[in-house]
């Protein structure tokens, strides 16, 4: 599926729908939600008087109005929904194994699950729930303003009725894989379907234009940033990419009150209580190999510590490999070499001359890329996994530099015209 321009950016005008929520949620949902942009349903049912109201002359202007706002309604977008625990429940069969949307992976899978929401095939992710429940309607109505071709739709959530754990639920992508499957397959690891240039740059521009859509326009953190995160979908010549979770760290509660501009200094909510939660006591989330620095001394989430995340993302495109590889030296005493991808990089953009360039990207690019474009990506990578958070450029930086890139690997692409399956010596590996 070919998504559109992924430097198309909209925003949905509707009001959040309810479905038969809680009476705290609802309420809190009613009171975030402005009076001139209740939604076309709800108008529907207020705006009219009864029909005894009407003379039998009058049935038909009713009729027709109706079938206007019927018309009205249908062509407005969909918003996340504020679903009960009931809906998703029996969406699951309550979360039965059979659902789960992950099989093979049973200690990822059982927080993960398939089925159908009005007629949408939707994924169900729990996590645990670090915010007053009422706020999670107000976030929601927020949230659900933003959609960006390159992110996974948000259709809506619902709270445990113990109201410790969230379940939000996203559109399925159809025939979407993990980056991290299509880069690593240990069932054949000499073999990926993105083995060109050109389609590794699509996938890095989708994957910097959703994120800066994130910070700037839906004004929140990720925190969930990985190449499992990012969804390879698309049927075209050139894969695209949908990155997953988006509002997941929000919506539970993981981020702070107050997040830091890109100055360093401190940024309000905007939205008063309902935009964060405290961060006092709060777990360290993340995925080991992406997550900055600063999170893993305790720190609370941020737009920097996305762009670490990114940056990691961004060097696997180039080189294929994971962000941390343990091997054993010495099976008798247990004895393992650690082997970072930022390190390796490093040492490939230092050593000069494209040689090392050459000898570190994906062997499976067959040489054929351009070597000035794969270090410039690398070294802006590196940039994006300083250890200094203020060293790391803002996303709207990112964002171009690699849009740039990927215009490069375009017109790279139509010069030489490589086929996939000749593989071009450019130096020895």
């Amino acid at each position: 599926m070919v998504g559109p321009k992924p430097n198309r950016m909209c925003k949905s005008k509707s009001a959040i729908a309810t479905s038969s929520p809680s009476p705290s949620m609802a309420a809190a949902a009613a009171a975030s939600t402005p009076r001139h942009r209740r939604s076309p349903r709800t108008t529907a049912t207020t705006s009219f008087p009864a029909a005894s109201s009407y003379s039998t002359s009058s049935s038909t202007t009713v009729s027709s109005s109706a079938a206007s706002l019927a018309a009205l309604r249908d062509s407005l977008p969909e918003l996340p929904l504020l679903f009960t625990f009931q809906d998703l429940a029996a969406a699951t069969a309550n979360f039965s194994s059979a659902h789960r949307l992950a099989p093979a992976a049973p200690s990822s899978s059982s927080n993960s699950f398939r089925c159908a929401l009005r007629g949408h095939p939707a994924a169900v992710f729990r996590r645990p729930l670090r915010r007053d429940a009422r706020d999670v309607a107000a976030r929601l109505a927020v949230l659900g303003h933003c959609h960006h071709a390159a992110i996974a739709r948000l259709l809506g959530a619902a709270a445990s009725p113990d109201r410790t754990t969230l379940f939000l639920a996203y559109e399925l992508v159809p025939d979407a894989s993990p980056l991290s499957v299509l880069l690593r397959n240990p069932k054949n690891p000499s073999f990926t379907p993105l083995a060109t240039w050109h389609s590794r740059l699509q996938l890095a521009a989708d994957v910097c234009d959703a994120l800066y859509y994130v910070h700037l326009q839906a004004d929140t953190v990720h925190n969930r940033l990985s190449a499992s995160s990012v969804l390879v979908c698309g049927d075209g010549p050139l894969p695209r990419a949908k990155i997953a979770h988006f509002g997941a760290a929000d919506l539970a509660g993981e981020l702070p009150v107050e997040h830091k501009d890109d100055d360093g200094g401190s940024k309000g909510s905007g939205s008063g209580s309902h935009r964060r939660t405290s961060s006092r006591g709060r777990r360290i989330e993340g995925t080991r190999g992406y997550m900055a620095p600063e999170l893993v001394a305790g720190g609370p989430p941020s737009r920097r510590s996305d762009v670490f995340a990114l940056g990691v993302v961004l060097l696997e495109l180039v080189s294929g490999q994971e962000p941390v590889r343990y091997e054993i030296v010495n099976r008798g005493t247990g004895e393992y070499e650690r082997t970072s991808l930022i390190d390796t990089a490093a040492a490939a953009v230092a050593e000069g001359g494209g040689e090392g360039m050459r000898r570190w990207v994906d062997r499976r690019l067959r040489d054929s890329f351009p070597v000035e474009a794969a270090e410039s990506l690398t070294a802006l990578a590196l940039r994006c996994v300083s250890k200094d958070p203020l060293a790391r450029p803002d996303m709207s930086l990112v964002a171009a530099k690699v849009s740039k890139l990927f215009l490069e690997a375009q017109e790279w692409a139509a010069k030489f015209n490589v086929p996939t399956d000749i593989s071009i010596s450019i130096a020895p590996r």
